[in-house]
């Protein structure tokens, strides 16, 4: 069992390290294209692999009439993956969905000050989650459980949980000092809606 202030210590570690990585990357330009491409990378080869392992499923399942078992798991996993790391993408490019009727109502400065707090809400709950999904990766690690199909240790096929945070908190510390620097947020109105 982890404590509540043993939880809010790791979170508060993690979130500094994020700052300090963002801060980093602020200074070293070719850092923030890494990371950029490195997401994009590993959103396309996990998205693509799973929607490959799909297709395969359903030819084998439907056309030759041999269902293979591992099939549905690894489909799960890598569109788990893809998308964990396409969330980070679209964080990246501001394309994540927002309700914003009360931020076109109010000042740039008022706008400003809720675009930081949005990341810095985001930042320190992707923390959170990368923590806790860490504490039950290590949980799974101990109780010793393996795939039914696949044989693999059940605590690989969850490290998503942490990996897909850490990134995803990386990406609002990264957005926070783009707000900070006064490279704004873009806020599309979507007509017709």
């Amino acid at each position: 069992m982890v404590s509540t202030p043993e939880l809010m210590a790791w979170t508060a570690a993690v979130t500094a390290l994020m700052l300090v990585l963002a801060w980093f990357a602020e200074r070293v330009p070719a850092l923030r294209t890494v990371i950029s491409v490195a997401e994009d990378v590993l959103a396309a080869v996990f998205l693509t692999a799973g929607l490959t392992v799909v297709m395969i499923s359903v030819i084998t399942r439907y056309i030759f009439n041999n269902p293979l078992g591992w099939a549905d798991e690894f489909a799960r996993v890598f569109v788990a993956w893809g998308a964990m790391f396409g969330f980070s993408v679209a964080l990246r490019e501001r394309r994540h969905i927002g309700v914003d009727l009360l931020y076109t109502a109010v000042s740039n400065r008022v706008k400003h000050g809720m675009d930081l707090l949005a990341n810095f809400i985001g930042l320190v709950f992707a923390a959170f989650m990368s923590v806790t999904g860490w504490k039950l990766v290590l949980f799974l690690k101990t109780l010793g459980l393996k795939s039914i199909y696949t044989d693999i240790p059940e605590w690989i096929l969850q490290l998503i949980i942490p990996l897909g945070f850490l990134v995803f908190a990386l990406q609002f510390a990264l957005n926070l000092f783009d707000v900070l620097r006064g490279r704004e947020p873009i806020h599309e109105e979507v007509a017709g809606v």
